[in-house]
């Protein structure tokens, strides 16, 4: 049977002890189980490997028909080119972050910027906005410190609403939100990260 493709994006700045990173180590495995085969992973290491901002060329190729883009701004389109390719190649998405202001971190803003992209990966209609990728499940282990993702609510959330329309864009709606929060108030942040992570094993994962 053929191995599923699984696209993880890292976002995290942390080399050691990141509690995202630590939920997606305890998650992904169960994951693997769930599906009943084998998982090949292509990771990008955004928080530490970060992605160069789009340029003034990439900014100018969005306004032109796609040909003439690629033409134009052959080189400088590459980059989103190769994201753009790993991501449609990808049976899963899994973005593995932390909660920065509110929000997601600009290491991964930048990866949506780069495949977010007018007549490649959606196209504009009277209606609105079309994604032209496939969707497939999207799964968001996220990690916040503060009082996050509740009702009510204590902090503003901006993570998940954008995040979701964002990638809804592309055609990315199969968005499965795996959060453990409050991380600042607790001895043992990866303890508690581990504590969360075992409750979505035996109820968020199991019951999709």
């Amino acid at each position: 049977m053929k191995d599923l493709e699984l696209l993880l994006l890292d976002c995290s700045p942390r080399r050691d002890n990141s509690t995202s990173r630590h939920l997606t180590s305890q998650l992904l495995p169960a994951l693997t189980r769930r599906f009943g085969r084998a998982v090949h992973v292509t990771q990008r290491h955004l928080g530490v490997k970060p992605l160069p901002a789009i340029t003034p060329e990439y900014a100018e190729s969005l306004v032109l028909p796609v040909e003439a883009a690629r033409a134009r701004y052959g080189d400088e389109l590459a980059l989103s080119d190769e994201l753009i390719r790993e991501l449609d190649a990808a049976d899963i998405v899994w973005i593995s972050t932390p909660v920065h202001n509110f929000t997601v971190p600009a290491v991964l803003k930048n990866w949506i910027d780069h495949v977010v992209r007018r007549d490649v990966t959606f196209v504009t209609t009277e209606a609105g906005k079309v994604g032209l990728l496939r969707d497939r499940p999207v799964f968001v282990a996220v990690t916040a410190g503060g009082a996050m993702f509740r009702e009510p609510p204590i902090q503003p959330d901006f993570f998940r609403p954008y995040l979701t329309a964002v990638l809804g864009v592309i055609g990315l709606k199969d968005i499965t939100y795996l959060p453990s929060t409050r991380l600042a108030m607790v001895d043992a942040p990866l303890a508690a990260v581990e504590e969360h992570a075992s409750q979505f094993i035996a109820d968020a994962l199991t019951a999709r």
